[in-house]
């Protein structure tokens, strides 16, 4: 193969690399996966305020039986010295009596808080049951949208990857500075670095080239430059 012909099928792996390359990286899967883990992102902050939530309502329950726990102790410590007969002293009994009275009014009102502590629990176990749920569902989607990705995403690397083994095949047949100025001018071109001289235009930039141009191009190499774009520039004219 000469060297125009391996030039310009190298352009068009290329190109057809890059192409690919884009339609890869736009999978909507990825997309949706990328949007998804966002969303992911903020409902985790929102489970851990839940979570955080539900932990301050178990210690506030625990906290409030305690004190429901250390009243009762006190009442029935008080009720066992009243039961005794060790306590014979009319007013100390009073004394006492108001005593357990006084301990059983905080009791009603500790374990009224209680109750109130427990339904903040339950509220809280309940939401953070919701958003775990959320969370769940999002992981099996996450899951389902990896699996199409890497589906329709292998088969594009593989070809990607076959187009870049017969890319090395071409490259290689390529003299080294002929290659090398390919190259640079493909990535100052935007990916296309040579073009064809047809009917006195190039076909990488569209322009009609002056007469003498096209003529000196003509009477010149096989390969050579494009006046107006700066692409090598492939004349089919000299490879007949």
């Amino acid at each position: 193969m000469d060297q125009g012909r391996a030039l310009l099928e190298l352009s068009e792996k290329d190109l057809e690399i890059t192409r690919l390359t884009k339609q890869l990286e736009d999978l909507p899967e990825k997309t949706a996966i990328l949007e998804l883990r966002h969303k992911m992102k903020d409902i985790e902050g929102v489970a851990q305020k839940a979570r955080e939530f539900v932990a301050d309502a178990e210690r506030e329950v625990k906290r409030a039986e305690d004190e429901v726990a250390s009243l009762r102790a006190k009442m029935d410590s008080e009720q066992v010295k009243i039961s005794s007969g060790q306590v014979v002293n009319v007013k100390e009994l009073q004394s006492m009596s108001r005593e357990i009275d006084s301990l059983r009014r905080q009791v009603d009102k500790k374990e009224n808080d209680v109750l109130k502590a427990m339904e903040r629990l339950e509220a809280g176990r309940t939401q953070a049951n919701k958003i775990a749920e959320t969370l769940e569902k999002a992981a099996a989607r996450e899951k389902r949208l990896i699996e199409e990705y890497r589906a329709r995403g292998g088969e594009l690397q593989s070809h990607i990857d076959t187009l870049r083994r017969e890319r090395a095949l071409l490259a290689a047949q390529l003299d080294e500075e002929l290659l090398s100025r390919y190259e640079k001018t493909r990535e100052a071109k935007h990916g296309i670095g040579v073009g064809v001289l047809s009917g006195g235009m190039c076909s990488a930039c569209r322009i009609d080239l002056p007469a003498g141009k096209v003529q000196a191009l003509e009477e010149g190499g096989p390969i050579g430059e494009c006046p107006n774009c700066h692409r090598l520039l492939v004349v089919r004219g000299r490879q007949r």
